[in-house]
């Protein structure tokens, strides 16, 4: 049931920023987990990137023929290593905001990170904050969304992944 994950390498010198970025796009809608790119210096001091993509096994072939048409790769290197996962609880909370002599709710998806059952994090969903700090920006209140994130994430830290979370600015 769980297909066998690799992880491709390649190496580039001579694409620009922008190809990159649609690289990465193009890497998403076949179906990668994971993309990353480090920039690098190679031989002659010249800079390059290592791309890294991360893929369920079924798609190597999508993705080389992906590296060699869009980045002009020779070839790319399968690194053996395996992945450990987390134990990852999702839920979806009532967010009650109190702000403006008002209170708000709002839906807030949220993921609490544990291994071995020991907690490690708590992670509330980065679109869902950032829509919330846009509709208070809108009402005039400016609420960083550093802030609200770090309250929020304390919130559900004290006192679990309950139905309601309240906090107030």
């Amino acid at each position: 049931m769980n297909e066998a994950m690799l992880m491709l390498m390649t190496q580039v010198d001579d694409v620009p920023g922008e190809l990159l970025g649609d690289f990465i796009k193009q890497c998403e809608t076949v179906g990668a987990r994971n993309i990353q790119i480090v920039p690098a210096i190679t031989k002659k001091n010249r800079p390059s990137y290592l791309v890294y993509v991360d893929i369920p096994e079924s798609l190597e072939d999508d993705i080389a023929i992906l590296f060699g048409g869009e980045l002009g790769t020779w070839g790319y290197r399968i690194l053996h290593a395996e992945h450990k996962h987390f134990d990852i609880q999702r839920s979806t909370l009532v967010l009650k905001v109190a702000a403006l002599d008002d209170e708000y709710e709002f839906e807030l998806r949220a993921k609490t990170i544990s291994k071995a059952q020991q907690f490690t994090r708590v992670k509330a969903e980065y679109e869902d904050l950032s829509h919330i700090c846009t509709v208070f920006r809108e009402k005039g209140l400016k609420i960083p969304l550093s802030v609200l994130k770090a309250e929020v994430e304390g919130q559900i830290l004290k006192n679990g992944h309950q139905a309601v979370i309240n906090v107030s600015f």
